[in-house]
Formats: structure tokens, sequence, C-alpha cells
């Protein structure tokens, strides 16, 4: 429930800040500023992606470190 929300706060929001404008005689709408709007989605996606990245660079290196660690013990049990 919470993510459908923020979602649709989200999408208020890019649309505000775009500038849209609707019509009904005649029926247009109209975003002038979709640079604005696209600019922060994109933004928005960049730091998405790179926060994916860290956090999988940091599972894996713990994953790893885990090993080494259980590597070691079962050597110092069967010698």
């Amino acid at each position: 429930m919470k993510t459908i929300l923020f979602t649709i706060i989200f999408i208020i929001a890019i649309l505000w800040v775009g500038d849209l404008t609707i019509t009904f005689k005649p029926f247009s709408i109209s975003l002038p500023s979709w640079y604005k709007a696209l600019g922060i989605l994109l933004f928005f996606l960049s730091m998405t992606v790179y926060n994916i990245g860290e956090y999988t660079k940091g599972y894996k290196q713990g994953f790893d470190d885990g090993v080494k660690e259980c590597v070691e013990i079962l050597k110092k049990k069967n010698p």
C-alpha cells in the first residue's frame, strides 16, 4: 500500500514539475517543461541503479568473507 501511495505522489510531483496543462475546448494535454521531469526521473533511476550495485557488492563481499572463514575453521578442525 505504501509503495502505491509513494508512486502516485511521485507521478503527481513529476507532472507538477513538468507544468502539466489540460484544456478541454479543444481538448489537449501539454507538458511544456518535459525536460525537467525527464531529468528528475533519470536522476532517480541512476541513484536506484547505483544503490542496487552497492548493496550487491556488499552482499558479495560478505558472502566471500563468510566462505573464507568457514574454510579456515574446517582446515583447523581437520589437519
